[in-house]
């Protein structure tokens, strides 16, 4: 017993030998001065305000991280599966992990340097009066050139400034939330030759794909691209005025009809993208929306163009039915 003992310490303490390098490693790492990257001073990627209270702080990240997946392999180990050599093996690859995604992490924010969101205020105290300032409006670049720590009059919160790049919660986050999801997905034999996860994974991913499908279709029928300047406006209330003239649509007719019957179009005031039909009397006080009738045919618009055919006359040009300025038209 004492002999496979003494083999046992001997395999591991490689290990653990190599987690305790590592740490120290990152220790020393860690106290290098950063690569001080050139910057623009009118980079909006760098001029949020310094969070003197960060959102997720270092404590809670370690909790969530590290001493989360560490208990939750020690109770199951110890209270389910009634094994030493699972505990210890599921903390020597916790410990593993998160010490060489620390290492790893910030050396290549040693290496890279890349401004953090809130580098300016770091550096010049844009929005701390208590540190007398320069406002942002005055800073400005050298001519032709970028700017560089050197116009830095706060240097206490500089060091960090650098390191933006790669995120350290994200890596660490990762690393211990991803080596636990490991560990539990083998205690749960997802995995196996059984293929039950193979199946579970067919059929969420095929459902996924259909739901995802048609959220893009269904929401591209109503708003413009996630890409375009006006992505926050939804398309054009339609009625069929606006793209078969002459006809009759749901009991509305003609311009002259539309008279007739009470029947009028509204601008909101606030886009001009967004028009409504209104039905009832025409002394119906504007912004009243009570009356708003079928007329509205809500679907893709494109920006309105010359067209041909489809009822409307060749080279004609669909004009809103007040103003007659050109608007939207359905597909």
């Amino acid at each position: 017993m004492k002999s496979r003992t003494k083999e046992l310490f001997k395999s591991y303490c490689k290990d653990w030998t190599l987690v305790v390098i590592v740490l120290v490693a990152f220790s020393i790492v860690d106290q290098l001065e950063p690569f001080h990257r050139q910057f623009s001073v009118n980079d909006i990627t760098i001029q949020h305000p310094f969070a003197k209270q960060e959102t997720v702080p270092v404590w809670l990240l370690l909790v969530l991280s590290f001493l989360l997946p560490m208990v939750t392999v020690g109770v199951i180990a110890i209270f389910q599966r009634r094994s030493y050599t699972d505990l210890h093996n599921g903390l020597l690859g916790l410990f593993l992990a998160q010490s060489l995604v620390l290492i790893v992490t910030d050396s290549v924010k040693i290496a890279v340097g890349r401004p953090r969101p809130d580098f300016l205020d770091r550096c010049l105290s844009l929005y701390d009066n208590a540190y007398a300032g320069t406002p942002l409006d005055q800073l400005r670049d050298p001519v032709n050139l970028l700017s560089n720590s050197t116009i830095c009059t706060r240097t206490e919160l500089l060091r960090d400034g650098f390191k933006s790049f790669p995120s350290g919660h994200s890596s660490f986050s990762f690393g211990g939330l991803g080596f636990l999801s490991m560990y539990l997905a083998g205690k749960l034999h997802l995995f196996d030759e059984r293929g039950h996860i193979y199946k579970s994974l067919v059929d969420v991913t095929a459902g996924s794909f259909i739901g995802f499908f048609f959220a893009v279709f269904a929401y591209r029928q109503y708003y413009p691209s996630l890409a375009s300047n006006k992505s926050d406006r939804p398309f054009s209330p339609r009625v069929k005025e606006d793209f078969l003239p002459g006809g009759s649509f749901l009991g509305i007719g003609t311009s002259s009809d539309r008279e007739s019957n009470g029947q009028r179009y509204m601008d909101d005031g606030d886009d001009d993208d967004t028009r409504v039909a209104l039905d009832g009397p025409s002394n119906q006080s504007p912004g009243d929306e009570s009356g708003i009738g079928f007329g509205q045919f809500f679907r893709r618009d494109r920006t309105d163009e010359t067209l041909s055919g489809n009822g409307i006359g060749n080279g004609a040009t669909n004009k809103n039915a007040v103003s007659g300025e050109p608007r939207l038209i359905p597909i």
